[in-house]
């Protein structure tokens, strides 16, 4: 049995009614990104609606806190973890934990925001033993990409479609090998792989020679995921076709978009600062979001360093994550003789829209198939049109000429020319302005969510 200690209110470890038990991979205080944000909002939203929710994620051990008036329990994780954990194995010691949790809080709803080791399909086998129905969530590419982006080969958008020869081979060339011997692999039977891992080989080349096994049984894993979650729900468009592709049934899949945590309060139309001054400013680019080649920021930096005369400068409040050291240094060498470039501290969110404001535009250059993202939805609340990747959830949130520009993915030349016309042409920035609508809200999704949590409880009951 784990226990749950340091709560710090009074009786915040006592069993009280809890509607929907949220299990995200991480949690706050914890780093966490755009799934946990989402998770904070719609929990505080669907009070709203009636429903009352908890938190639960892995952690190192068992503990429970408050965090702005959510219950977050954190369930102890294996000390040592092992290969077969970094393509989904459920973590048993996680389970166990949850199991405990669950038996005590009695949740109607499971609603999970990942898949991983940690928040594996054997949670939803224990909610349904205790008699909770189970939504999942599709947050982002990782969720079934084991390369973690949905860009085949590194190069194009992937359908999402899960094959295991195809995904190896994608994986194997992620770490650098060749295409003869990716392919070679690719083809070998997944039983070879199995008996290495069952002799205990450890060491690159044997995680490279098992890598059909490992790669089929994450296949094997979501696809189990999928069959037992009672509501499986898709953010965007793209997600929605891949998860049809991988065999997700119509009468349980739906499409809810993402919203802003905040209400929306598009602000009166303001002029740029060039349009302010006496004479002619700089366009102002603005970039929010973590450090990390899936964002795409050294994408904007090549592009303004393409076109070194253009009138144009280019904020980066970055996010700095554990692994993005070497990436960060990298293009902070890049950056260092261009003073149009300048790096600032991370914003804290109630900053984020104020900063976004006195922006030009927002750069949303991402490399990876995005399913919102929320940085787009904070810029037209905040009133600023987004220079956005034609790609993934971005293209499906931006409207071509109206609120946004989309660019060619991975094209600094293209981003280039974008920039360089676009910082000869206030007017146009100015009609993208006035162009915005206001983004969707967290109560909007807490609606739909709340309506589709009674459904399922609707259904079961009848």
């Amino acid at each position: 049995m784990s226990s749950f200690t340091q709560p710090t209110k009074p009786g915040l470890d006592a069993a009280v009614p809890i509607d929907v038990l949220h299990v995200p991979y991480t949690y706050f205080p914890d780093a966490a990104g755009g799934t946990e944000i989402y998770v904070a909002g719609l929990a505080a939203a669907l009070r709203h609606e009636g429903m009352e929710s908890a938190v639960a994620a892995p952690a190192e051990r068992d503990f429970a806190y408050d965090h702005d008036g959510i219950r977050v329990y954190r369930l102890a994780g294996e000390s040592l973890p092992q290969l077969e954990h970094a393509y989904g194995r459920p973590d048993h010691r996680v389970a166990e934990s949850f199991r405990d949790l669950i038996a005590r809080l009695k949740p109607k709803i499971v609603h999970l925001h990942a898949h991983t080791a940690g928040v594996s399909e054997q949670l939803v086998d224990i909610s349904h033993e205790a008699g909770a129905k189970v939504v999942f969530t599709y947050h982002s590419p990782t969720v079934s990409c084991a390369r973690g982006t949905m860009i085949r080969l590194g190069r194009s958008p992937c359908d999402g479609r899960l094959e295991r020869r195809r995904c190896t081979a994608c994986v194997l060339q992620r770490h650098g090998v060749g295409p003869l011997v990716r392919d070679m692999i690719a083809h070998m039977p997944p039983a070879i792989g199995c008996q290495l891992g069952r002799a205990g080989l450890a060491g690159n080349i044997f995680t490279v020679l098992r890598m059909p096994s490992l790669i089929g049984a994450l296949h094997h894993r979501f696809t189990e995921l999928m069959r037992k979650a009672d509501l499986i729900v898709a953010v965007c468009v793209w997600v929605q076709e891949a998860l049809r592709l991988n065999g997700a049934p119509d009468e349980k899949l739906v499409l809810c978009r993402q919203g802003l945590s905040r209400p929306s309060h598009l602000p009166v139309p303001v002029e740029p600062d060039r349009r302010r001054s006496q004479g002619p400013r700089p366009l102002h680019l603005g970039f929010f979001g973590r450090v990390d080649p899936t964002k795409g920021l050294d994408i904007l930096i090549d592009a303004l360093r393409l076109i070194p005369h253009a009138p144009a400068r280019l904020d980066i409040y970055g996010i700095r994550q554990p692994g993005s050291e070497a990436y960060f240094r990298r293009l902070q060498q890049i950056a260092a003789h261009d003073s149009r470039i300048a790096f600032r501290p991370a914003l804290p969110p109630d900053a984020v829209g104020e900063s976004m404001r006195r922006c030009d535009l927002v750069g949303v250059p991402s490399r990876w198939l995005e399913t919102g993202p929320l940085v787009v939805l904070e810029a037209f609340d905040a009133g600023t049109p987004v220079l956005g990747a034609r790609r993934g959830g971005i293209a499906e949130l931006v409207s071509e000429g109206r609120d946004g520009i989309l660019v060619s993915p991975e094209d600094p030349a293209a981003w280039a020319g974008t920039i360089a016309a676009l910082a000869e042409a206030p007017q146009r920035v100015a009609s993208l302005r006035g162009g915005i609508r206001p983004p969707r809200s967290m109560d909007d999704v807490a609606q739909e969510m709340s309506r589709l949590y009674r459904q399922l409880l609707g259904h079961a009951e009848g």
